[in-house]
């Protein structure tokens, strides 16, 4: 019956007459087997590592809070929103949907059950905000035309607002110095011998423990493909994920980092700390028939 299994291909068909691929139930059975080690492996180093850093939690909150921090104003910065959420530029309900964005944990993390929270994403300026939100720069070209002109032709539409306001307590990530406390008490973190064990057994290099704040820093901005691997795959949040969660409940307003995509900066802004806040985002200019959630402060967090 083995045998069978190895020598018998299922097809993929094509549209044509060919195939796509074949392969055996038994090659199957293996990748299913290999998935279901890689998913424990992950467990284990989420898990281990989630319960060190809720031991650590209030100190992991003091250490950011002791970063100076910056206020910025953000006058012609710029947001790109899909069309469906045009009525509500300023809201960041769409932050949660999937797996979330950089700075913040989506509700499909089925790892982190309960923890997602939103995050609005903004762009220093309107090319910035583009190629963030299309995954290049507008001039890129892509054939005959650029990005800028194939997305003006996308089925699925999007909206772009002019902002202006101003942010009072922004954690800087444009160097390494804000994370140096941070990475203080993550570097003595350690895995369980049982863990370490478990990646021997596996013939996999064991995981790496984030050392020092330029270890932390190239972690938290890692591109977009990387970043998103291991919240799509494993259903476990990313380094960054994890780090705007204490980011956010040790007060900050926002995340300011340099666009991995454009050549300016981004705002990942945590909007429930604007309650006893005295930052202002609003949108300029005309906006959608209908709009809400164009001004964002500690009057207006619906």
């Amino acid at each position: 019956m083995r045998k069978n299994k190895q020598r018998t291909p299922i097809p993929l068909r094509s549209s044509g007459d060919g195939f796509l691929d074949s392969f055996t139930e038994a090659q199957l059975e293996d990748w299913t087997r290999g998935g279901d080690l890689l998913q424990r492996l992950a467990d284990k180093v989420y898990f281990e590592l989630e319960a060190l850093r809720a031991a650590k939690y209030d100190a992991l909150c003091d250490a950011l809070r002791s970063s100076p921090g910056v206020s910025i104003d953000i006058n012609g910065w710029s947001r790109v929103t899909d069309w469906r959420w045009s009525l509500s530029p300023l809201s960041p309900a769409g932050s949660i949907k999937g797996i979330g964005g950089r700075f913040n944990i989506g509700e499909t993390l089925d790892r982190a059950r309960g923890q997602a929270f939103p995050c609005l994403y903004i762009a220093q300026s309107v090319e910035t905000a583009y190629a963030e939100y299309f995954g290049d720069s507008l001039s890129t070209q892509m054939g005959p035309l650029t990005l800028g002109e194939l997305a003006l032709r996308r089925q699925s539409s999007f909206t772009t607002f002019l902002l202006n306001g101003r942010l009072e307590r922004v954690l800087d990530l444009r160097d390494d110095t804000s994370l140096k406390p941070f990475a203080e008490i993550i570097r003595r973190f350690n895995f369980s011998s049982q863990t370490k064990a478990a990646f021997r057994s596996a013939g996999l290099p064991q995981r790496e423990i984030i050392r020092s704040p330029k270890h932390l820093r190239r972690r938290l901005l890692m591109e977009p493909k990387s970043w998103r691997q291991e919240p799509t795959v494993f259903g476990i949040p990313v380094a960054s994920q994890i780090f705007g969660r204490f980011a956010r409940d040790a007060d900050w307003e926002a995340i300011l980092y340099p666009s991995r995509r454009g050549t300016g900066l981004c705002l990942g802004i945590f909007t429930e700390n604007f309650q006893a806040s005295d930052s202002r985002i609003e949108v300029v200019g005309a906006v959608p028939n209908g709009a809400t959630h164009t001004i964002l402060d500690k009057n207006n967090l619906r």
